[in-house]
């Protein structure tokens, strides 16, 4: 068994690193059979960003003292093997936003919580929206958009007003940012097959960013947003964790 194990740069993180390669060994992570994230939950969705467009390899998150880690497992340097055996895989849903920017730039980004379209100045964002390629876009103005996976629904989010999605389920969150007046979907759930098309209103004066948790995308023009139909993305989780955000997010579907 070959593991990959990968910190963040804090100083206990450091320590519990040097710990494990010195028991288990380090492997690089295209020989690796799994990847051992500890930190937090920053440094497990970082980890899973890392290895969307490589080799899908299953992330095993555990959280050092002092971390929010509401998705890692409890860290304990023995019997590594076992739990990375006995632990239950979770697919994740990738969102993927292909982007047009302002200079006819074009470039893709991946996400595993949410893809956030927000203004960059201080007034309103206006959008044209389409869904599934429909003729009639509507129109709507406000400071943005987020579309959510149920990982994320618990996050950013909730702080939106946003719908809780159970875990394990192929619903989206599609939650509107301060939308003027609001619009009956501003907090809608959605399947995950949807497609969404947006193009910003006047971007020149009225600029709008994409935004991931490891990445922003300034200037866009147009974007289209959806699940990615290539990109994987796996957490390993004790039981006791599974059943704990099983728990917080509701029945797996």
């Amino acid at each position: 068994m070959k593991i990959t194990f990968l910190a963040s740069p804090r100083p206990a993180a450091q320590e519990a690193l040097e710990q494990f390669v010195c028991r288990y060994g380090q492997s690089s992570v295209s020989g690796a059979d799994y990847v051992v994230a500890i930190g937090g939950d920053g440094t497990a969705l970082k980890a899973l960003h890392a290895l969307l467009e490589g080799s899908a390899k299953p992330v095993f998150p555990m959280r050092t003292q002092g971390s929010i880690g509401s998705l890692c497992n409890p860290l304990q340097l023995s019997d590594l093997m076992d739990r990375l055996i006995k632990a239950i895989p979770v697919d994740l849903p990738v969102l993927q936003a292909d982007v047009e920017r302002l200079g006819g730039e074009r470039t893709t980004v991946f996400a595993i919580n949410e893809i956030v379209l927000t203004r960059q100045r201080l007034q309103q964002a206006r959008f044209k929206l389409t869904v599934d390629g429909g003729s009639a876009p509507a129109t709507i103005a406000g400071d943005g958009l987020a579309l959510v996976t149920p990982l994320g629904s618990t996050g950013y989010n909730q702080s939106l007003g946003g719908p809780r999605l159970p875990l394990g389920s192929h619903l989206l969150a599609l939650t509107g940012i301060a939308l003027t007046p609001r619009f009956p979907w501003h907090r809608s759930v959605v399947h995950d097959h949807i497609i969404l098309d947006i193009e910003v209103v006047e971007p020149e004066h009225h600029p709008v960013q994409v935004e991931t948790v490891v990445e922003i995308v300034p200037g866009i023009r147009r974007a289209r947003l959806s699940c990615s139909g290539h990109c994987k993305a796996t957490l390993l989780l004790d039981r006791e964790v599974l059943n704990s955000l099983t728990a917080f997010h509701g029945q797996i579907c």
